[in-house]
C-alpha cells in the first residue's frame, strides 16, 4: 500500500501538471484572442478604407454627372447654333438661287427679243443700215450678257440635271440661230437676199425654236425654284437637332408653277420682294 507521503507527492504532481496545462491553455487562448483582435483591427481598417473609397467614388460620380450635364448643355447650344447657321445658309442659298434665276431668265428673254428684232431688221429692206447695225450691236451685247450669266449661274449654284439640259438646249439653238443671222446680215448688206430663200426659212424656224426653248427653260427654272432642296450634309445634323429637342442623346444614323412667256418666275406671295430685286445687269458677279 502507498504511504501518505507518496500519495501527497502524487497529488502535488497532478496539481502541478494541471497548473501547467491550465497555463498553456491560457497562453494559447491569449494568442488566439490577440489574433482575433488583430483581425478585427484589420477588418475595421478595411471597412474604413472601403468607406473612404465609397465616398471618393460618390464624389467622382457627382463630378462626372455635373460634367456630363455641362457637356450636354454645350451640345444643345452647339446644336442650336448649328441649326441657326443652317437656316441662314439655306436662306442665303435660296436668295442667291432666286437672284441667278431672275438674271438667267431676264437675259434669256432679252436675247430672244434681240434676235427676233435683228432678224426682222435684216429681212426688212426699208430699214436704214445704221439701225441694222445698232440692232446687231445690241444683239451681240445680249449674247455676251447671256453667256456670262449662264456660266456664273452654273458655277455658283447647284442646278438640277433637267435645268442643265434646258440651258444646253437653249444655248445650242441660239448658236444655230447666230449662224443664220450672220448669213442674213451679209446678204442684207449686199442686197442679195430673196424673200423665199432657204436661209430665211431656217432663220424663222430657228427663231421660233429659240422662243420655244426659252419657254421650256423658264418653266424648268420656275419648277426648280418651287421645289425645296435638302442639303445632304444637313441630314445627320437634323437627326442631332431632333434628338436634342426631344431631350435624348443623339445616336448615329446610316445616312444621316409654270410661268407664261414673258413673265419672270416669282415665289408665292413675294410680289413686293421682286420689285426690290436688282436689275439683270446688277446680278452678282
Amino acid at each position: 500500500m502507498l504511504t501518505p507521503e507518496v500519495l501527497t507527492w502524487i497529488a502535488a504532481g497532478v496539481a502541478v501538471l494541471a497548473v501547467v496545462l491550465a497555463g498553456w491553455q491560457l497562453r494559447r487562448v491569449g494568442r488566439q484572442a490577440r489574433h482575433v483582435a488583430q483581425q478585427a483591427d484589420r477588418a475595421d481598417e478595411k471597412a474604413t478604407a472601403a468607406g473612404a473609397h465609397a465616398e471618393a467614388a460618390a464624389a467622382a460620380a457627382e463630378r462626372a454627372q455635373n460634367e456630363a450635364h455641362r457637356a450636354w448643355e454645350q451640345v444643345k447650344l452647339a446644336s442650336e447654333q448649328l441649326q441657326q447657321a443652317q437656316e441662314e445658309h439655306r436662306a442665303s442659298d435660296q436668295a442667291e438661287q432666286w437672284e441667278w434665276a431672275y438674271a438667267l431668265t431676264s437675259h434669256g428673254r432679252e436675247l430672244v427679243e434681240a434676235s427676233q428684232e435683228l432678224v426682222r431688221t435684216a429681212l426688212d429692206t426699208r430699214v436704214a443700215p445704221h439701225y441694222r447695225l445698232a440692232a446687231d450691236r445690241y444683239y451681240r451685247q445680249s449674247c455676251q450678257r447671256w453667256q456670262d450669266t449662264m456660266v456664273k449661274a452654273l458655277s455658283r449654284t447647284s442646278p438640277t440635271l433637267e435645268l442643265q439640259h434646258r440651258i444646253s438646249v437653249f444655248a445650242q439653238v441660239q448658236q444655230r440661230l447666230h449662224g443664220h443671222i450672220d448669213v442674213l446680215l451679209r446678204a442684207a448688206e449686199t442686197g442679195t437676199l430673196p424673200g423665199n430663200d432657204a436661209v430665211v426659212q431656217h432663220a424663222h424656224a430657228r427663231r421660233q425654236e429659240l422662243a420655244n426653248a426659252y419657254r421650256q427653260l423658264q418653266r424648268t427654272v420656275s419648277g426648280d425654284l418651287a421645289t425645296p432642296r435638302v442639303d445632304p450634309q444637313e441630314v445627320p445634323t437634323q437627326h442631332i437637332t431632333a434628338s436634342v429637342a426631344s431631350g435624348t442623346s443623339p445616336t448615329p444614323t446610316a445616312a444621316d408653277t409654270t410661268s407664261h412667256h414673258g413673265q419672270q418666275p416669282e415665289p408665292p406671295n413675294t410680289q413686293h420682294a421682286i420689285a426690290a430685286r436688282p436689275a439683270p445687269d446688277q446680278a452678282r458677279p
